[in-house]
């Protein structure tokens, strides 16, 4: 459209009740697998579990994409910052770069190399040096 009119929903892929076909499959990978190794007896008598787990897997994995602003891209970030794996295409978070992350932590973990090493007090008497000279240039 040149008008500039903006088509809400243009790029969306296809959904089903607001979840997207890869979390229905996620659903029903784990039905089968549930349904493999936990429930024993008749399908029939089953059937509602399976229905279940499929319905509420989907609509979790629907919800836990929705909280983040950048969808999936979100999820695997933050699932990749849980397991300690930098995530791709974005600078690390603070908790696996703390000192030069966009976000670094108030304080470190005794146990981390970097504290151990003794740079805490190296970076803040650097830095202090600097405030002290910027100070002295501008009077």
């Amino acid at each position: 459209m040149d008008n500039g009119e903006v088509i809400p929903g243009l790029n969306e892929g296809w959904t089903f009740a607001g979840a997207r076909p890869m979390e229905w499959g996620s659903g029903l990978m784990l039905a089968i697998i549930v349904q493999e190794f936990v429930f024993t007896g008749s399908p029939a008598r089953t059937m509602p579990y399976f229905i279940g787990i499929i319905i509420g897997t989907a609509f979790l994995l629907k919800a836990l994409r929705s909280s983040f602003p950048d969808e999936e891209k979100g999820v695997a970030n933050y699932c990749m910052s849980q397991l300690g794996i930098e995530p791709p295409t974005i600078p690390a978070p603070s908790s696996l770069q703390p000192m030069w992350s966009g976000t670094p932590l108030q304080s470190l973990s005794e146990r981390k190399e970097f504290v151990e090493l003794g740079l805490m007090d190296v970076f803040l008497q650097s830095q202090e040096d600097d405030e002290d000279i910027e100070e002295n240039e501008w009077r």
